[in-house]
């Protein structure tokens, strides 16, 4: 039988593995736990890497673009081309008399593509900016386009500026008449509004809308439908406001008594 000596020496020994392994799974959860210090800086440390990388990025790019424009004030001075006129089609032009046809550049976007990328330019730029450097980028771009300088990538970003500056203004119009700004989503409105030419001021749109729609609602066609209350020969070429209240939408379907209204309403209060 082994002697009561040699078990307690053996149940010490396993007592001290058992408190050696226990402490050292203690050390390694101790190490596992991070403090929101050490979160921290772990974030800050990437955010860092990524911000240096991008001016890289951006300080390359930069680079690129000094020496094209280098380039082109050397080729400018070259063919003695003004600063109005397009160094491209003034190049093409100069090798053209000398006998070099130079093949035509295909861009490796298709219209769709390019399109694409100037609606997601105008998104960021609408996205992130103040509502003036918005108007002023889109004057820029109506310049390029009004001297047939305009990309298509740049076109596509024109034509959404400028749908999002007339539904900013025409929120500001209605906001300061103190109307409800939800009336541009309403369908009805929607409908009514496609009548009217784009220089038509929109609270002279809902002014007209609010006096129809009001006394439709007040004294319905008793026949169910809304008829003409004007015929042909009582057509009038200027309508006061109280007329037109005696109006219907049919007989604003009528293009001359619409015309005739939208002129009349012009007139009110002078």
């Amino acid at each position: 039988m082994p002697n009561d000596e040699n078990m307690d020496v053996e149940n010490i020994d396993e007592e001290l593995i058992e408190n050696e392994s226990s402490q050292e799974e203690q050390d390694g959860q101790e190490e596992r736990q991070l403090t929101q210090e050490d979160i921290d800086n772990a974030v800050k440390s990437r955010v860092g890497r990524v911000e240096r990388k991008a001016k890289r990025q951006l300080a390359e790019k930069d680079r690129e673009i000094e020496r094209y424009k280098q380039l082109e004030s050397t080729i400018r001075a070259g063919l003695g081309a003004s600063d109005d006129e397009d160094i491209l089609e003034k190049v093409n032009s100069f090798y053209k008399e000398q006998g070099v046809d130079i093949p035509k550049y295909e861009s490796k976007f298709n219209n769709r593509d390019l399109e694409r990328l100037g609606e997601s330019d105008a998104q960021d730029l609408i996205s992130s900016a103040e509502f003036d450097e918005i108007q002023s980028r889109a004057n820029e771009l109506a310049s390029l386009k009004q001297n047939n300088k305009i990309s298509k990538r740049e076109e596509a970003e024109f034509m959404q500026l400028g749908n999002y500056l007339s539904s900013e203004l025409k929120l500001k119009e209605l906001k300061d008449k103190g109307v409800d700004e939800k009336i541009l989503e309403d369908k009805a409105f929607k409908e009514f509004s496609k009548k009217f030419n784009s220089d038509t001021s929109i609270t002279d749109i809902y002014d007209l809308y609010e006096k129809l729609n009001h006394k439709e609602v007040e004294k319905p066609a008793s026949t169910g439908s809304i008829k003409s209350t004007v015929g042909e020969s009582k057509v009038k070429k200027y309508y006061t406001s109280e007329e037109v209240d005696k109006l219907t939408s049919k007989d604003l379907d009528n293009p001359t008594i619409f015309k005739n209204v939208m002129a009349s309403m012009k007139k009110w209060g002078k």
